[in-house]
């Protein structure tokens, strides 16, 4: 299996079915009890990632648990499919393509991207994500980093893809080297999935708006 050149499968079950399920059994806690008080019962309905935009907006006993816990449900959530299936095949964005002109655009070119996705997590102290974020009004990218679990959708930006920098989705096969970890992450990132990603978000933003990206 080509996966296991890079990422092991101890280490997947692991981040699956033990810490990606913590994290949706304490949201769905958190969710119940937001369901059970008749003045909180509504924003149960709103969706985690309406919850984690507006996070600041609820209960002061909740905000903790949507945070964390609904942070890092989204932010799992997401990653899975972030990874290709076909695991050590990644094959980057193409030239002439949305996503590549706005790589382009945003940092100079796809490696110049990397290489500062990479400075920026391993520059991240401790626990958390480093994202390939978009503004939800322009589409324009940049580089994030984000403590625990943190998720973009609270300060306002689309993430397209994150970078799991938690011990736990590297430490069994990388040990303490994160540099090495990057390196095997970029070998199975599921990039058609990423720009898919960024052209449904151009075209929610302007109907013409992915056909004028490919253009830059």
């Amino acid at each position: 299996c080509p996966w296991l050149q890079h990422i092991d499968e101890k280490t997947m079950r692991l981040h699956h079915l033990k810490h990606h399920q913590a994290y949706t059994d304490k949201l769905n806690g958190a969710l119940a009890r937001l369901r059970a008080n008749p003045e909180t019962k509504a924003l149960a309905k709103r969706g985690i990632d309406w919850l984690l935009e507006h996070v600041q907006e609820l209960p002061e006993a909740e905000r903790g648990p949507v945070r964390n816990a609904g942070g890092g449900y989204v932010n799992h959530d997401l990653w899975w499919q972030c990874l290709s299936p076909r695991g050590g095949e990644a094959v980057e964005p193409r030239e002439g393509s949305p996503m590549h002109g706005a790589l382009t655009a945003a940092f100079g070119s796809v490696n110049d991207f990397k290489t500062k996705l990479n400075l920026a997590s391993l520059e991240l102290f401790g626990s958390g994500w480093a994202w390939l974020v978009a503004s939800s009004t322009t589409g324009d990218l940049q580089v994030e980093a984000t403590a625990n679990q943190d998720s973009p959708l609270m300060s306002g930006q689309v993430p397209l893809f994150g970078i799991d920098l938690w011990e736990h989705a590297y430490y069994l096969k990388h040990g303490p080297s994160r540099k090495d970890y990057l390196n095997d992450f970029w070998k199975v990132l599921n990039w058609p999935f990423v720009e898919r990603r960024y052209t449904d978000l151009i075209d929610r933003i302007s109907p013409s708006g992915a056909a004028g990206k490919a253009e830059l």
